[in-house]
Protein backbone atom coordinates (compact mmCIF):
# COMPACT_ATOMS: atom_id res chain seq x y z
CA UNK A 1 0.00 0.00 0.00
CA UNK A 2 1.36 3.65 -0.99
CA UNK A 3 1.97 4.49 2.34
CA UNK A 4 0.85 8.50 1.93
CA UNK A 5 -2.89 6.53 0.78
CA UNK A 6 -5.03 7.88 3.49
CA UNK A 7 -3.68 11.40 3.43
CA UNK A 8 -6.18 14.05 1.99
CA UNK A 9 -4.67 14.64 -1.22
CA UNK A 10 -5.07 18.84 -0.35
CA UNK A 11 -2.20 18.03 1.96
CA UNK A 12 0.12 15.94 -0.14
CA UNK A 13 -0.48 18.44 -2.92
CA UNK A 14 -0.24 21.53 -1.00
CA UNK A 15 2.78 24.23 -2.37
CA UNK A 16 3.06 24.92 1.09
CA UNK A 17 3.31 21.08 2.83
CA UNK A 18 7.28 20.68 3.31
CA UNK A 19 6.78 17.01 5.27
CA UNK A 20 4.06 14.49 7.08
CA UNK A 21 4.56 13.03 10.35
CA UNK A 22 2.62 10.21 12.16
CA UNK A 23 1.37 9.97 15.32
CA UNK A 24 4.91 8.16 16.62
CA UNK A 25 6.71 11.63 15.10
CA UNK A 26 8.19 9.61 12.05
CA UNK A 27 8.25 11.11 9.02
CA UNK A 28 6.26 9.93 6.34
CA UNK A 29 6.09 12.29 3.81
CA UNK A 30 8.13 14.68 2.00
CA UNK A 31 7.69 16.53 -1.70
CA UNK A 32 9.85 19.29 -3.28
CA UNK A 33 8.85 22.22 -0.95
CA UNK A 34 11.18 20.78 1.92
CA UNK A 35 14.57 20.16 -0.91
CA UNK A 36 14.10 23.84 -1.45
CA UNK A 37 13.87 24.73 1.81
CA UNK A 38 16.79 22.69 2.75
CA UNK A 39 19.18 24.02 0.27
CA UNK A 40 18.41 27.53 1.25
CA UNK A 41 18.74 26.64 4.91
CA UNK A 42 21.33 23.91 6.24
CA UNK A 43 22.06 22.02 2.86
CA UNK A 44 22.41 18.29 2.95
CA UNK A 45 22.29 18.37 6.89
CA UNK A 46 18.66 18.94 6.89
CA UNK A 47 17.88 17.92 3.13
CA UNK A 48 16.81 14.06 3.44
CA UNK A 49 15.29 13.50 6.62
CA UNK A 50 14.34 9.78 5.64
CA UNK A 51 11.36 7.77 5.51
CA UNK A 52 11.06 6.74 9.39
CA UNK A 53 13.31 9.49 10.81
CA UNK A 54 11.75 10.80 14.15
CA UNK A 55 11.15 14.51 13.67
CA UNK A 56 12.88 14.84 17.66
CA UNK A 57 16.19 13.31 16.50
CA UNK A 58 17.75 16.71 15.48
CA UNK A 59 16.64 18.64 18.48
CA UNK A 60 18.31 18.61 22.08
CA UNK A 61 17.85 20.57 25.36
CA UNK A 62 15.43 23.07 25.93
CA UNK A 63 13.93 22.58 22.22
CA UNK A 64 13.41 19.25 22.37
CA UNK A 65 11.70 19.08 25.59
CA UNK A 66 9.39 22.22 24.27
CA UNK A 67 8.45 20.49 20.98
CA UNK A 68 7.72 17.39 23.03
CA UNK A 69 4.75 19.52 24.66
CA UNK A 70 3.75 20.72 21.43
CA UNK A 71 3.64 17.36 19.49
CA UNK A 72 1.85 15.63 22.96
CA UNK A 73 -0.84 18.60 22.43
CA UNK A 74 -1.58 18.35 19.44
CA UNK A 75 -1.54 14.70 19.36
CA UNK A 76 -4.11 14.67 21.97
CA UNK A 77 -6.03 16.92 20.49
CA UNK A 78 -5.67 19.64 22.89
CA UNK A 79 -4.66 22.56 21.11
CA UNK A 80 -6.33 22.97 17.27
CA UNK A 81 -2.68 24.05 15.47
CA UNK A 82 1.03 25.30 15.95
CA UNK A 83 1.99 28.20 14.55
CA UNK A 84 5.26 29.87 15.24
CA UNK A 85 7.77 32.26 13.56
CA UNK A 86 11.37 31.42 13.15
CA UNK A 87 14.27 32.59 11.39
CA UNK A 88 16.83 30.97 8.83
CA UNK A 89 19.98 29.17 9.83
CA UNK A 90 21.63 30.31 7.14
CA UNK A 91 24.27 33.19 9.49
CA UNK A 92 24.52 35.63 6.91
CA UNK A 93 20.35 36.04 5.76
CA UNK A 94 17.52 36.87 7.91
CA UNK A 95 14.60 35.60 5.92
CA UNK A 96 11.52 34.55 8.69
CA UNK A 97 9.64 31.49 7.97
CA UNK A 98 5.96 30.07 9.79
CA UNK A 99 5.90 26.57 10.61
CA UNK A 100 2.46 26.00 10.70
CA UNK A 101 1.21 22.42 12.25
CA UNK A 102 -1.83 21.42 11.42
CA UNK A 103 -3.20 17.69 12.99
CA UNK A 104 -5.65 15.25 10.54
CA UNK A 105 -7.57 12.62 12.20
CA UNK A 106 -8.54 8.98 10.97
CA UNK A 107 -12.14 7.47 10.51
CA UNK A 108 -12.19 7.45 14.23
CA UNK A 109 -11.72 10.69 15.47
CA UNK A 110 -8.04 10.75 16.26
CA UNK A 111 -5.44 12.26 15.68
CA UNK A 112 -3.11 10.71 13.05
CA UNK A 113 -0.85 13.02 11.14
CA UNK A 114 0.33 16.40 11.67
CA UNK A 115 1.03 18.29 8.53
CA UNK A 116 4.03 20.61 8.68
CA UNK A 117 4.07 23.66 6.31
CA UNK A 118 6.36 26.50 6.34
CA UNK A 119 5.71 29.89 4.56
CA UNK A 120 7.44 32.84 4.13
CA UNK A 121 6.71 35.78 6.29
CA UNK A 122 6.86 39.50 4.35
CA UNK A 123 7.83 42.01 6.87
CA UNK A 124 7.64 44.66 4.35
CA UNK A 125 6.49 48.13 5.45
CA UNK A 126 3.06 47.03 4.28
CA UNK A 127 3.02 44.22 6.95
CA UNK A 128 3.85 45.85 10.01
CA UNK A 129 0.45 48.05 10.34
CA UNK A 130 -1.45 44.56 10.60
CA UNK A 131 1.04 43.43 13.14
CA UNK A 132 0.49 46.20 15.23
CA UNK A 133 -2.91 45.41 15.58
CA UNK A 134 -2.64 42.87 17.31
CA UNK A 135 -1.52 44.63 20.40
CA UNK A 136 -5.11 45.81 21.03
CA UNK A 137 -6.73 49.23 21.28
CA UNK A 138 -3.45 51.39 22.59
CA UNK A 139 -3.03 54.50 20.97
CA UNK A 140 0.15 53.42 20.26
CA UNK A 141 1.03 50.06 21.17
CA UNK A 142 4.81 49.82 19.48
CA UNK A 143 5.54 53.37 22.38
CA UNK A 144 3.58 51.53 25.31
CA UNK A 145 4.93 48.09 25.16
CA UNK A 146 8.23 49.64 24.71
CA UNK A 147 8.51 52.33 27.01
CA UNK A 148 7.18 49.40 29.39
CA UNK A 149 9.54 46.71 28.62
CA UNK A 150 12.29 49.59 29.66
CA UNK A 151 10.75 50.05 32.97
CA UNK A 152 10.98 46.38 33.70
CA UNK A 153 14.76 46.37 32.15
CA UNK A 154 16.02 49.19 34.04
CA UNK A 155 14.75 48.41 37.45
CA UNK A 156 17.45 47.46 40.03
CA UNK A 157 17.53 43.35 40.47
CA UNK A 158 17.27 43.79 44.72
CA UNK A 159 17.15 40.23 46.06
CA UNK A 160 18.29 40.20 49.89
CA UNK A 161 22.06 38.19 50.39
CA UNK A 162 22.22 38.39 46.10
CA UNK A 163 24.28 40.53 43.53
CA UNK A 164 23.07 40.51 40.32
CA UNK A 165 24.66 41.34 36.80
CA UNK A 166 22.80 41.49 33.78
CA UNK A 167 22.69 41.50 29.56
CA UNK A 168 20.00 42.40 27.57
CA UNK A 169 20.47 43.20 23.87
CA UNK A 170 16.81 42.89 21.96
CA UNK A 171 17.01 41.50 18.39
CA UNK A 172 14.47 44.93 17.95
CA UNK A 173 13.15 47.70 19.43
CA UNK A 174 10.66 45.70 20.90
CA UNK A 175 12.15 42.35 22.69
CA UNK A 176 10.61 38.99 23.87
CA UNK A 177 12.99 38.31 27.26
CA UNK A 178 11.60 39.29 30.26
CA UNK A 179 13.49 40.02 33.39
CA UNK A 180 10.58 40.67 35.89
CA UNK A 181 11.37 40.80 39.87
CA UNK A 182 9.31 41.61 42.75
CA UNK A 183 11.15 42.13 47.04
CA UNK A 184 8.98 41.55 49.97
CA UNK A 185 9.41 42.49 53.28
CA UNK A 186 11.21 40.10 55.64
CA UNK A 187 14.20 39.14 52.96
CA UNK A 188 11.76 37.51 50.37
CA UNK A 189 11.85 37.79 46.65
CA UNK A 190 10.40 36.52 43.45
CA UNK A 191 12.42 36.65 39.89
CA UNK A 192 11.13 35.09 36.93
CA UNK A 193 13.11 34.82 33.31
CA UNK A 194 10.77 34.29 30.23
CA UNK A 195 11.39 34.26 26.54
CA UNK A 196 8.67 34.56 24.72
CA UNK A 197 8.08 32.92 21.38
CA UNK A 198 9.33 34.88 18.36
CA UNK A 199 10.57 38.04 18.48
CA UNK A 200 9.46 41.71 17.57
CA UNK A 201 5.74 43.07 18.45
CA UNK A 202 3.73 39.77 19.08
CA UNK A 203 6.71 38.53 21.44
CA UNK A 204 6.95 41.91 23.12
CA UNK A 205 3.18 42.28 23.52
CA UNK A 206 3.06 38.37 25.12
CA UNK A 207 5.95 39.26 27.70
CA UNK A 208 4.45 42.82 28.61
CA UNK A 209 1.38 40.72 28.69
CA UNK A 210 3.32 38.45 31.07
CA UNK A 211 4.82 41.54 33.71
CA UNK A 212 1.39 42.63 34.25
CA UNK A 213 0.26 39.37 35.65
CA UNK A 214 2.63 38.65 37.64
CA UNK A 215 2.39 42.53 39.20
CA UNK A 216 -0.86 41.19 40.37
CA UNK A 217 -0.53 37.72 41.59
CA UNK A 218 2.87 38.56 43.04
CA UNK A 219 0.94 39.60 46.72
CA UNK A 220 -0.48 36.25 46.97
CA UNK A 221 3.19 34.69 46.81
CA UNK A 222 1.72 31.67 45.82
CA UNK A 223 4.92 29.96 45.20
CA UNK A 224 6.86 29.19 41.94
CA UNK A 225 4.50 25.89 40.60
CA UNK A 226 1.09 27.80 41.35
CA UNK A 227 2.51 31.51 40.34
CA UNK A 228 3.24 29.56 37.12
CA UNK A 229 -0.12 27.98 36.96
CA UNK A 230 -2.10 31.60 37.57
CA UNK A 231 0.21 33.02 35.16
CA UNK A 232 -0.64 30.30 32.48
CA UNK A 233 -4.55 30.30 32.69
CA UNK A 234 -4.18 34.23 32.28
CA UNK A 235 -2.34 33.96 29.63
CA UNK A 236 -4.99 31.95 27.75
CA UNK A 237 -7.77 33.82 29.33
CA UNK A 238 -6.47 37.37 27.44
CA UNK A 239 -4.79 35.73 24.37
CA UNK A 240 -5.41 37.97 21.50
CA UNK A 241 -7.08 36.34 18.44
CA UNK A 242 -6.85 32.45 17.94
CA UNK A 243 -3.25 32.04 17.59
CA UNK A 244 -1.17 29.91 20.01
CA UNK A 245 0.85 31.66 21.67
CA UNK A 246 3.29 31.20 24.20
CA UNK A 247 6.69 31.37 26.17
CA UNK A 248 9.08 29.68 28.65
CA UNK A 249 10.84 30.29 31.80
CA UNK A 250 12.24 30.69 34.67
CA UNK A 251 10.12 31.03 38.15
CA UNK A 252 12.79 31.77 41.34
CA UNK A 253 11.38 32.41 45.09
CA UNK A 254 14.11 33.55 47.29
CA UNK A 255 13.37 32.76 51.03
CA UNK A 256 14.82 34.66 54.18
CA UNK A 257 17.61 32.96 54.59
CA UNK A 258 18.83 33.82 50.69
CA UNK A 259 20.71 30.44 50.25
CA UNK A 260 17.04 28.79 49.86
CA UNK A 261 15.97 28.56 46.68
CA UNK A 262 12.47 27.68 44.91
CA UNK A 263 12.25 26.84 41.58
CA UNK A 264 9.37 25.98 38.55
CA UNK A 265 11.31 25.79 35.08
CA UNK A 266 8.47 26.12 32.03
CA UNK A 267 10.07 24.35 29.69
CA UNK A 268 12.94 26.83 29.54
CA UNK A 269 16.90 26.46 30.12
CA UNK A 270 18.05 24.96 33.11
CA UNK A 271 20.12 27.44 34.99
CA UNK A 272 24.35 27.16 35.13
CA UNK A 273 25.96 27.18 38.58
CA UNK A 274 29.58 27.71 39.68
CA UNK A 275 30.25 24.34 40.77
CA UNK A 276 27.62 22.31 39.65
CA UNK A 277 27.14 23.01 36.16
CA UNK A 278 24.14 23.17 34.31
CA UNK A 279 21.24 21.78 37.23
CA UNK A 280 18.34 19.65 35.77
CA UNK A 281 15.07 20.83 37.05
CA UNK A 282 11.95 18.64 35.81
CA UNK A 283 9.40 21.20 34.82
CA UNK A 284 6.06 21.41 32.86
CA UNK A 285 5.09 23.17 29.72
CA UNK A 286 5.54 26.39 28.04
CA UNK A 287 2.59 28.96 29.53
CA UNK A 288 0.27 29.76 26.70
CA UNK A 289 -0.16 26.54 25.26
CA UNK A 290 -3.03 24.49 27.07
CA UNK A 291 -5.00 25.41 30.36
CA UNK A 292 -5.60 21.29 30.42
CA UNK A 293 -2.34 20.81 32.23
CA UNK A 294 -0.67 19.26 35.26
CA UNK A 295 0.22 21.43 38.29
CA UNK A 296 3.92 22.72 37.22
CA UNK A 297 6.71 21.30 40.05
CA UNK A 298 9.17 23.25 41.79
CA UNK A 299 12.51 22.21 43.32
CA UNK A 300 14.24 23.51 46.36
CA UNK A 301 17.56 24.61 45.92
CA UNK A 302 20.84 25.43 47.85
CA UNK A 303 23.03 27.88 47.05
CA UNK A 304 25.94 26.28 49.49
CA UNK A 305 25.48 23.10 47.64
CA UNK A 306 25.42 24.13 43.84
CA UNK A 307 27.98 27.00 44.30
CA UNK A 308 27.28 31.25 45.16
CA UNK A 309 26.99 32.22 41.28
CA UNK A 310 24.91 30.74 38.90
CA UNK A 311 23.54 32.32 35.25
CA UNK A 312 19.89 32.26 33.82
CA UNK A 313 19.79 32.55 30.15
CA UNK A 314 17.14 32.99 26.70
CA UNK A 315 18.02 30.57 23.69
CA UNK A 316 19.48 33.98 22.07
CA UNK A 317 22.62 33.25 23.99
CA UNK A 318 23.35 29.71 23.22
CA UNK A 319 21.81 29.36 19.77
CA UNK A 320 23.73 31.91 18.55
CA UNK A 321 25.48 30.70 15.14
CA UNK A 322 28.63 31.62 13.83
CA UNK A 323 30.02 32.14 9.81
CA UNK A 324 30.06 28.02 10.13
CA UNK A 325 26.95 27.44 11.14
CA UNK A 326 28.02 26.00 14.43
CA UNK A 327 25.74 27.28 17.54
CA UNK A 328 27.43 28.68 21.03
CA UNK A 329 25.53 26.24 22.86
CA UNK A 330 25.57 25.66 26.66
CA UNK A 331 28.96 23.88 26.61
CA UNK A 332 30.65 27.27 25.85
CA UNK A 333 28.74 29.11 27.90
CA UNK A 334 29.66 27.09 30.98
CA UNK A 335 33.47 27.09 29.67
CA UNK A 336 33.26 30.83 29.81
CA UNK A 337 31.50 31.39 33.03
CA UNK A 338 34.19 28.90 34.77
CA UNK A 339 36.91 30.91 33.15
CA UNK A 340 35.85 34.22 34.45
CA UNK A 341 34.27 33.43 37.77
CA UNK A 342 37.20 35.74 39.46
CA UNK A 343 35.94 38.83 38.07
CA UNK A 344 33.66 41.12 39.74
CA UNK A 345 29.98 39.75 38.58
CA UNK A 346 29.56 42.57 36.03
CA UNK A 347 32.72 42.49 34.54
CA UNK A 348 32.05 38.72 34.14
CA UNK A 349 29.03 38.85 32.36
CA UNK A 350 30.90 41.59 29.96
CA UNK A 351 33.64 38.64 29.35
CA UNK A 352 31.18 36.20 28.31
CA UNK A 353 29.16 38.54 26.28
CA UNK A 354 32.63 39.49 24.42
CA UNK A 355 33.30 35.41 24.06
CA UNK A 356 30.24 35.53 22.56
CA UNK A 357 30.44 38.53 20.25
CA UNK A 358 33.94 36.61 19.30
CA UNK A 359 32.72 33.63 18.45
CA UNK A 360 29.81 35.12 16.36
CA UNK A 361 31.74 37.01 13.98
CA UNK A 362 30.21 38.50 10.86
CA UNK A 363 27.33 36.15 11.65
CA UNK A 364 23.91 37.69 12.27
CA UNK A 365 21.94 38.11 15.81
CA UNK A 366 18.78 36.24 15.19
CA UNK A 367 17.21 36.25 18.50
CA UNK A 368 16.57 38.53 21.28
CA UNK A 369 19.78 37.85 24.06
CA UNK A 370 19.55 37.82 27.50
CA UNK A 371 21.92 36.77 30.72
CA UNK A 372 21.71 37.17 33.95
CA UNK A 373 24.32 36.37 37.00
CA UNK A 374 23.43 36.03 40.26
CA UNK A 375 25.65 35.95 43.12
CA UNK A 376 25.05 34.84 46.65
CA UNK A 377 26.66 36.89 49.21
CA UNK A 378 25.06 36.20 52.53
CA UNK A 379 23.64 38.44 54.93
CA UNK A 380 24.72 41.70 53.34
CA UNK A 381 23.08 42.93 49.99
CA UNK A 382 24.99 44.98 47.28
CA UNK A 383 23.55 44.70 43.36
CA UNK A 384 24.73 45.57 40.61
CA UNK A 385 23.64 45.63 36.79
CA UNK A 386 24.95 46.59 33.53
Amino acid sequence: MNRIADIPPSDVNAADTVYIADKHLNVIYTNGRWESFALNNGGDKILDPGWDSNILENVSGKEKERWKHIYRLLLEDRIPLHKENFICSSPLEKRIYQLRITPRKDDDGKVAWLVHHILWVDESRDALPRLGKRLGDLEDPHRVTREYQQRIFMRTIRIPGFRAARHFRPLETIGGDLLWHREFPQGVAQLTHADAMGHGIAAGRLATQMAVILDEIADADLGPGASVSTLNRALLQHAIGDEVVFATGLFFRFDRSGRQLTCSNFGHHNPIFSRTGQLYIDGGPPVGLADEVEPWPQIHIDMLLHGNRFLVFSDGITEQFNIEGEMFDTQRLLDAFQRHLELPLDKMIAAIIGELNHFRGPALVKDDQTLLALEFIGDKTEVQHK
